[in-house]
């Protein structure tokens, strides 16, 4: 699958796909969200959780590596 079919999808089934494909690789804080970091398929998949309320936001994907900037110290490369 790639990014642009991953993205059509409604945000239940991305997130059936980021649980069951997808590489976990790290988390950070924007408040109030909480993001958590996953790579799927050919491309990087970004949950925001909202911790006042414990929702999924948005799920944010990309392809580029400038949207890593803020990870770049929490992910461990080995897992790739």
């Amino acid at each position: 699958m790639g990014l642009y079919e991953f993205n059509i999808l409604q945000q239940n089934k991305q997130m059936e796909l980021i649980y069951s494909e997808a590489v976990f690789l790290t988390n950070r804080i924007e408040k109030p969200f909480g993001l958590s970091l996953y790579r799927l398929f050919d491309f990087y998949a970004e949950v925001y959780l909202n911790n006042d309320n414990n929702e999924i936001e948005k799920v944010r994907t990309f392809k580029s590596i400038e949207p890593l900037a803020p990870y770049l110290n929490e992910i461990d490369l080995n897992r790739l």
